[in-house]
């Protein structure tokens, strides 16, 4: 999304990026050989593990984030809380509680069962 344009007959690539140092937006035109090149270089490897949440952002620090969330005054849109999640939990393990003694209860043994057997 951060292509501005592609020009064929001069193989030519223009796109963006915003610097964080200074926050300015700079725009560059390449070739299209040394724009793949800086392109496959966020590619990772086979088989490489990439850290998908860290910092506030990891499970374990949601307790540290629901105190900055109070802290700047921001209202959540979820509730993320350990009760509301344990809460969550527990009435999914109810329901498949409910549903294991359902069938259960239908691939009984007539032996153990103490109705009449025909």
């Amino acid at each position: 999304n951060r292509i501005t344009e592609y020009n064929k007959e001069s193989k030519t690539v223009s796109w963006f990026y915003n610097d964080h140092k200074d926050e300015k937006r700079h725009d560059v035109t390449d070739n299209v050989i040394d724009f793949i090149t800086r392109l496959i270089i966020h590619i990772p490897d086979y088989h490489f593990l990439t850290t998908r949440y860290y910092g506030f952002y990891a499970n374990a620090s949601k307790k540290t984030l629901d105190k900055v969330h109070v802290l700047l005054g921001i209202k959540k849109n979820k509730d993320y809380s350990r009760e509301t999640r344990t809460k969550a939990l527990k009435t999914k393990l109810n329901k498949l509680k409910y549903r294991t003694h359902l069938i259960d209860s239908f691939n009984r043994d007539p032996i153990q069962c103490k109705c009449k057997a025909t």
